[in-house]
Formats: structure tokens, C-alpha cells, sequence
């Protein structure tokens, strides 16, 4: 297990990690807002668009191979965004080569993500004895809340230890540790047995990839630029792609011998309402992001420092997971789940209709601390727990990948809607509607969950 938990947390860490460094990376680089976006947008497309794919194959040739590939993947991406750093000095065509350069790091991070974070939790998952289940789901949510919560913080660390001329150190970084999780994972991890059952759906594969990918990309065409236009045109046409992409890739599933996505869940309720749910909570997580300008807004508080208070939500957050994960195996996730539901919807709410009206410290402790525990029971191992219970053991990890991908879609999406929400220039009080709107996300989660019964056991 600790090879799998070292891997969600480097795996992890880079999720938030760059993004707080952005603007040092594009400012050497000599580009803009626009073109630096690119950095955090190509991580999060390539991560969802090949998830699924990733799972699959980690079902059929076996996990311990797929997660040590995508280790060394994910480290030679580092490697490459570290290296494209010695490509900014000026001279014609070095800055636009090293930014690509630094893309194409991305890019690799991003597909070998994909094999780290869901093949961990399926092992995890499936391995734990039944009557352990929830609380080995809940320590690998744990390890990747700890990852995702501190990212954001180590990068401005590592940064400000190293100067912001050395930026590439940031990636250069999770190499040892990259390194020893491989070392660790030849040696102790379990071979396990090869599962193939056909042909690679390589097509079906592929048609699924461009729809994701077009898919969101569209979201992200939709999404104001910096003049606060949309590109409408990009946006529908990338919609209709997908749209396309969708019909020709369930017509390649139904004949395929061994389908990339069992269109069979399709058909499962307790698996759509897992999918839905995991939608929402993705919606739910992206809140996050707004909470350091939220708190600048509401405790005047010098620009940049209002991060600090996401360690609120990530000390009540963290000790949800192992605790909630106790709980599953003892009444199962539905109750565990519904009750974190409603603990961060009370959270949202102290948040925007107390803490914008009535700004202070202790209200913005208490509204974040009250979200993040319920964040806490929400998010990772109930949804993990439920999902596996629903599917052969064999489809486990492509299962994961499935879930994974409806949460990704929903972080995707959400920051659209919060942002459309919020009324600039009025302080504090602006953001109440965007609180509101993620109690919503969280009373239909709850709804759904109240629809939840497991069809099957692994």
C-alpha cells in the first residue's frame, strides 16, 4: 500500500502545484494570461480525456505494469517541463520552442497521472479484506487530500526558497520520489494476472478519447476570455465534434469484444447515480479555488495571502476520509455519504449567508471548517466504495477511471458557473450567490444519493 499511497501524493501534489506559479512560468516565458492558461488547461484535458483508457488497460495486462509506466511517464514529463526552462533566453524562436516544450511536459504528466491515481485506489480497493474496504479507501483519500490541498502551498514554497528564476526546480522536485516509488513498486508490488478478453478496443478507444477531450475543450472555449468575450464559434464547433465523436463511439462499444466503457452501466442505477454523484462532488471541490479570494474580499487581506485559509478546510477535510471510511464499513457509504452532503451544504451556506454579511475571522473559520469536514465524508472513498461494489473485480480499476472522469467533467464545468454567480466589485457580499450554488451541488447529490442501491457485489 505504501507504494500506492507515495504515488497519489506526488501524482497529487502537482495537481495544485503550478498552478499558484503560473504567472512566474508565462512571465519568463514572455507570454500572456492567455497563452499561460494553457499550462493548467492541458493537464486537466489530456488527464480526463485519457483516463478511462489508461483503467482499461490497467484492467487487461495488469496494474503493477501500467502504474510503473505511467510513474516513469508522469517523471519524464517533470523532467521535460523542468528542461524546457533552460529555452527561455532570448533569441528567435527560443521562447515559443520552450513553451511548447513545456506543454509537451504537461501533457506527459497528464497521461501518467492517469495511471497512478485510479490504479491506487482500484488496488487499494480491491485488495483491503470487504470488512476494511471503506476504511483503506478512506486513508488513499486522505493521501491524495493531503496532496491536493498542500500543492498549492508547496509550489509558492519551493518557489520562494529557490527564486522565481528557478521555477524548473518545481518540477525537477518529484523526481526522487518518482524514482523510489518506481524502485519500491518493482520489487514489492504484486505482478498480478493479465485479463485479456479480446481484442484492445483500440478504435472505441480513440473515438473516446476526442470526445472527452473536444468536450471539454468546448467548456473551455465557452469560458470568458480575457476581454470577457466567449468563443462561441470554437465552443459549438467543439461541441458538435464531440457530439460526433460520442454517436461513432457507441456504435464501435456494441460490437467490440472488449469494450473500453461497458455500456452496460448505462443501463445500472446504482452505477448512473455513482457517476452523477461524483459529478456533483467534482462541482463541489472546485469551490475551493475561490475561497482565497474570498476571503481577501471579506477580511481585506493583501492580494495572494488569502490562501493561508485553505488550511482550514484542509486540516477538517483530512480527517474526514480514514473516520468516514470507518463508518462505511460499519453502515455502508449511503448514510456516510448523505451525511457529508448535507455537512458541506451547512458549510456553504454559514459561508454566504453569515460570513459575506457579517465578515470576521471566527466566521470564516467556522463556515470553512464546517464545508471541509463535510468535504471531508464526501469526497474519494464513499463514491470509490460504491462503484466497486457495483462492478466485477476485473473491471475494477476501469470502473475507478469511469468516476474519475464524471468528477474531472464537473471540476471542469463548475468554475463557468460559479464565476457567472459572482458580482464583482461589491465586496464580500458578491459571492453569497456562488455559496449557494454549491449547496445546490450538494442537495442533488444528496437527492441522488437517496436513489442509491447497490446492485452487486465484486
Amino acid at each position: 500500500m505504501a507504494v500506492y499511497l507515495l504515488g497519489l501524493v506526488v501524482g497529487g501534489l502537482y495537481v495544485g502545484m503550478v498552478a499558484p506559479v503560473r504567472t512566474v512560468i508565462q512571465a519568463d516565458f514572455g507570454i500572456g494570461n492567455a497563452e499561460g492558461i494553457w499550462i493548467i488547461t492541458v493537464y486537466a484535458l489530456f488527464y480526463a480525456s485519457f483516463i478511462p483508457v489508461i483503467g482499461k488497460l490497467a484492467d487487461r495486462i495488469g496494474r503493477k505494469p501500467v502504474f510503473l509506466a505511467c510513474i516513469a511517464l508522469f517523471c519524464a514529463g517533470a523532467a521535460t517541463c523542468g528542461l524546457s526552462g533552460v529555452m527561455t533566453s532570448p533569441g528567435v524562436g527560443q521562447v515559443s520552442a520552450g513553451y511548447v516544450v513545456l506543454l509537451v511536459g504537461r501533457v506527459l504528466q497528464a497521461i501518467g497521472a492517469c495511471g497512478i491515481i485510479p490504479v491506487a485506489n482500484a488496488e487499494i480497493g480491491t485488495a483491503a479484506p470487504p470488512e476494511k474496504r471503506g476504511f483503506a479507501l478512506g486513508i488513499t483519500a486522505a493521501a491524495s487530500g493531503i496532496a491536493n490541498v498542500l500543492g498549492a502551498g508547496v509550489g509558492s514554497a519551493i518557489i520562494g526558497a529557490v527564486g522565481p528564476e528557478n521555477w524548473p526546480v518545481l518540477f525537477f522536485a518529484c523526481l526522487p520520489f518518482g524514482l523510489v516509488a518506481f524502485g519500491m513498486g518493482v520489487v514489492v508490488l504484486a505482478k498480478g494476472d493479465p485479463r485479456p478478453t479480446g481484442r484492445m478496443d483500440v478504435l472505441g478507444s480513440a473515438f473516446m478519447i476526442a470526445m472527452v477531450f473536444l468536450l471539454l475543450l468546448g467548456i473551455q472555449a465557452a469560458s470568458a476570455d480575457d476581454s470577457g468575450s466567449a468563443s462561441f464559434a470554437g465552443a459549438a464547433a467543439c461541441f458538435v465534434g464531440a457530439a460526433a465523436s460520442a454517436a461513432l463511439f457507441a456504435w464501435v462499444e456494441r460490437k467490440a469484444q472488449d469494450p473500453v466503457f461497458d455500456l452496460r452501466y448505462l443501463r445500472s442505477r446504482p452505477i448512473l447515480v455513482t457517476m452523477g454523484v461524483s459529478f456533483f462532488i467534482g462541482c463541489m471541490i472546485n469551490s475551493m479555488t475561490l475561497i482565497p479570494e474570498f476571503a481577501e474580499a471579506a477580511l481585506a487581506l493583501p492580494v495572494g495571502s488569502g490562501g493561508l485559509y485553505m488550511m482550514v478546510i484542509g486540516l477538517f477535510s483530512l480527517a474526514g476520509p480514514p473516520m468516514g471510511g470507518k463508518l462505511i464499513d460499519r453502515f455502508s457509504p449511503k448514510p456516510v455519504l448523505v451525511a457529508g452532503l448535507a455537512v458541506a451544504a451547512v458549510g456553504y451556506v454559514v459561508l454566504g449567508l453569515l460570513t459575506a454579511a457579517f465578515p470576521s475571522v471566527s466566521l470564516m473559520v467556522v463556515g470553512l471548517a464546517i464545508m471541509g469536514l463535510g468535504l471531508g465524508f464526501s469526497m474519494g472513498a464513499p463514491v470509490n466504495y460504491m462503484i466497486l461494489e457495483n462492478v466485477a473485480a476485473s473491471e475494477s480499476t476501469s470502473a475507478v477511471s469511469t468516476v474519475t472522469l464524471t468528477r474531472q467533467i464537473g471540476l471542469s464545468l463548475a468554475p463557468a458557473v460559479y464565476v457567472a454567480f459572482i458580482t464583482t466589485g461589491v465586496g464580500a457580499i458578491g459571492y453569497r450567490p456562488m455559496f449557494m450554488v454549491a449547496a445546490f451541488f450538494c442537495l442533488c447529490g444528496l437527492l441522488l444519493m437517496l436513489a442509491y442501491k447497490p446492485g452487486r457485489t465484486s
